[in-house]
């Protein structure tokens, strides 16, 4: 399984705007995933009668990881949109989101990008605040990673010449393929933090 990689041709203080990606990228997944895990066992042990709901949530991800949007209702949200917040600002990667502010205040442009709504997510990232948000399911994109027609509409919305942006994910399937189809420098992250915090020495300096 391909873990970091990375494409660059500047320093990345010199790009005019970085593009993130949300999930496994501002923070760490896999410990969130097992505390979702855990809560998903505790609800569900409680609520035998339930149990068949638990095919809606598993049809929702399977629809995701086929490239296909999945139909959104009350459950959806509250697994996936509403139930992890406290998990996403327990598990945030702190050293990039203060990085990516310090890159804000110096006129950078950042943009979240990401294949889930974001609406509820945003919120556990405070006090960070990115320059513009876009999401799959938004009206002009309507399609996931690696498709590139969301990335195609954010540059034409940016008005900024490619060369000049970086997309920063956490896969490379989704999005380093979404950046090498439009020719945009890009960084994959590593889902151990340890090997972020080497990544982030070398490159991450203002």
């Amino acid at each position: 399984m391909l873990r970091m990689k990375q494409v660059l041709h500047k320093k990345l203080h010199e790009y005019r705007a970085v593009i993130l990606d949300m999930d496994g990228t501002l923070y760490y997944q896999i410990p969130l995933r097992i505390c979702m895990f855990f809560e998903l066992l505790c609800y569900y042990g409680a609520h035998i009668k339930n149990l068949s709901s638990l095919c809606t949530l598993r049809e929702y991800r399977k629809a995701y990881e086929r490239g296909r949007l999945g139909e959104r209702n009350r459950l959806i949200d509250f697994w996936m949109q509403e139930k992890p917040i406290p998990y996403i600002r327990l598990f945030r990667d702190k050293k990039l989101l203060v990085f990516m502010q310090a890159l804000k205040h110096k006129g950078t442009k950042i943009v979240l990008y990401s294949d889930y709504p974001l609406e509820q997510k945003i919120k556990a990232l405070s006090p960070f605040h990115a320059d513009y948000y876009f999401c799959a399911s938004d009206e002009p994109i309507q399609c996931l990673k690696p498709d590139t027609q969301g990335i195609r509409h954010i540059i034409a919305i940016l008005h900024i010449p490619v060369e000049n942006m970086v997309f920063i994910g956490d896969r490379y399937d989704k999005d380093g393929k979404c950046a090498e189809a439009v020719g945009m420098d890009y960084i994959i992250l590593d889902s151990i933090p340890l090997l972020r915090s080497r990544l982030y020495k070398k490159e991450f300096v203002l």
